[in-house]
């Protein structure tokens, strides 16, 4: 945040807006310019480097604008006094010795500094250096870490957005991702807040530090200190309530990931600009991930998936598994009573229709937990997630889906057009597995098709193959003929169900021929009708 005097902000019609710093040429050259004076201040007085900064504001530059981007960059420096002694301490020692002699000329003043360097064992000069080296103006820049003119202006912008959310009444922001981040912080700064579902997501209300009677400034940077999560998701939106006290009355501000995107600092942008990086909250977590991924199951593992809203509480799982829209999520908990997972199973009971699996570390167990009456599949590990017992309740679920898809498919009524029909687009089409319509469609015989493999062909299309086929000797060549005609993936199959055998002289498969079969002992009769 920065001080309350340096917001920058637009009020109209009931709205107040930040003043951005925009990215174009002349801000970013004047980004350029107070990074290049703090950068050369290193090793000289605080004072020359205010001077520094001076002239730049005087240089018909917005002087909030200067002074907000300097105030940032001088969180980053670390200033100390320049003195072989204690300034404090040679203060006293000079102030003493002058009340005891009663100084008032600077000669006296000049022996003073004297006798007192001497009792102290430095030279006079050092004493006159020493003595007020610890003023603001004083102060030596001794360390000053750099960063590029853009992040600084996207910080500067974040800073912005976080002094106005100080003054706010209530804050309301939707969020797509990164809600475990935002929701880890919101708990961890005790913020008051309220969550709704709607059509197009998850809202969640913050009540702002003004509405509060109590610890107005920690709760207001409380609500700033949550922003960079917000800001860090993939498309974010704020609106809040804030009071001008100055004026007397309340205004509305809103803001846009969309709009402001590129120009504010989130929580996942990097020093040098940014790669936003998937990190674990454990390696326990972390190695159960890697171990999942290389199984290569057909679900797909998502790490922190979407808020479950049980009541008034959020549930964010570590995984979920996804698959054809079927979801089974999984919480790592590490240490545990049994009261703490029969609360949080009970929590997952309000959300309704919801599959989870919790792994429990055994090891980190402050009590026994013989048996846990619950809809969730309950696993102790140690040291790492187990992933068979997880692999075997995904097939299960696999199971069941297929099952009642299959069920499902059998009552509708299903018409094939065009010479080639994959089972693969009858799923896609109705959302289902391929399994399932494998399964479901095992002894379904249109009429004017033959099932050849995972694919229904017509009549036509295996004549015109079986046509292009003749005098074709090697099977390799063949399977080029087939695949010509638009049939992909299943020319065995074809070649089978035209009656066509192959006949190996070897293990090369350039070598391999292909022979018919009488007319009478194949398939093809059927394929001439």
């Amino acid at each position: 945040m920065l001080p309350s005097n340096l917001l920058r902000a637009k009020i109209s019609r009931g709205t107040i807006s930040p003043l951005y710093a925009s990215l174009d040429f002349d801000t970013l050259a004047l980004a350029e310019k107070i990074l290049f004076i703090f950068s050369d201040a290193t090793g000289k007085r605080r004072g020359d480097l205010l001077d520094k900064l001076g002239e730049v504001e005087d240089g018909g530059n917005d002087f909030k604008l200067v002074r907000g981007l300097s105030t940032l960059l001088e969180r980053r420096c670390t200033f100390e006094a320049e003195s072989a002694f204690n300034p404090k301490e040679a203060r006293m020692a000079v102030f003493e010795e002058a009340s005891r002699r009663r100084t008032s000329s600077l000669e006296e003043r000049n022996g003073v500094i004297q006798t007192v360097s001497a009792k102290l064992g430095i030279s006079p000069e050092t004493m006159e250096r020493t003595l007020f080296s610890d003023l603001e103006d004083e102060i030596i820049l001794r360390e000053y870490k750099p960063l590029d003119a853009e992040r600084l202006l996207k910080q500067y912008n974040l800073s912005l957005t976080q002094t106005l959310l100080f003054k706010s009444l209530r804050v309301e922001f939707t969020a797509s991702g990164n809600w475990k981040n935002i929701f880890r912080d919101v708990k961890r700064f005790g913020l008051i807040y309220s969550v709704e579902r709607g059509s197009d997501g998850f809202k969640v209300s913050l009540d702002g530090p003004l509405s509060l009677f109590k610890m107005t400034e920690r709760y207001g940077t409380s609500i700033a200190k949550i922003l960079p999560q917000i800001v860090a998701s993939d498309s974010w939106s704020i609106r809040a309530e804030v009071l001008a006290r100055s004026r007397g009355r309340v205004y509305t501000f809103e803001a846009d990931g969309g709009e402001l995107k590129d120009i504010i600092l989130s929580a996942t942008d990097s020093p040098t600009g940014g790669v936003k990086l998937d990190q674990y909250d454990s390696t326990v977590e972390e190695r159960f991930a890697r171990s999942f991924l290389s199984y290569g199951s057909e679900w797909a593992l998502k790490r922190e998936p979407e808020p479950l809203v049980a009541g008034t509480h959020v549930l964010i799982p570590d995984f979920s598994f996804e698959k054809n829209g079927a979801k089974v999520y999984l919480e790592v908990v590490g240490f545990w009573t049994s009261e703490y997972l029969e609360r949080k199973i009970s929590k997952l009971k309000l959300v309704g229709g919801i599959d989870m699996i919790v792994a429990a570390d055994k090891s980190l167990a402050c009590s026994k937990l013989e048996r846990l009456k619950s809809n969730a599949l309950l696993i102790y590990y140690e040291k790492e997630v187990p992933l068979k017992p997880i692999i075997e309740h995904l097939k299960e679920r696999d199971r069941l889906i297929v099952k009642d898809e299959v069920e499902r498919l059998k009552t509708e009524e299903i018409s094939l057009t065009g010479d080639i029909v994959s089972l693969e687009e009858i799923a896609r089409k109705r959302s289902v597995t391929i399994e399932s319509v494998r399964k479901a469609l095992e002894n379904f015989q249109p009429y004017g098709y033959a099932k050849v493999g995972d694919l229904f062909l017509s009549m036509a299309k295996l004549k015109e193959i079986d046509e292009k086929l003749r005098g074709v000797q090697m099977l390799t060549g063949a399977l080029q003929a087939i695949e010509a005609c638009g049939v992909k993936g299943e020319g065995q199959k074809v070649l089978d169900a035209l009656g066509y055998t192959s006949i190996w002289e070897g293990v090369e498969m350039a070598k391999v021929r292909i022979s018919k079969q009488s007319t009478a002992a194949s398939g093809s009769a059927r394929i001439s009708n």
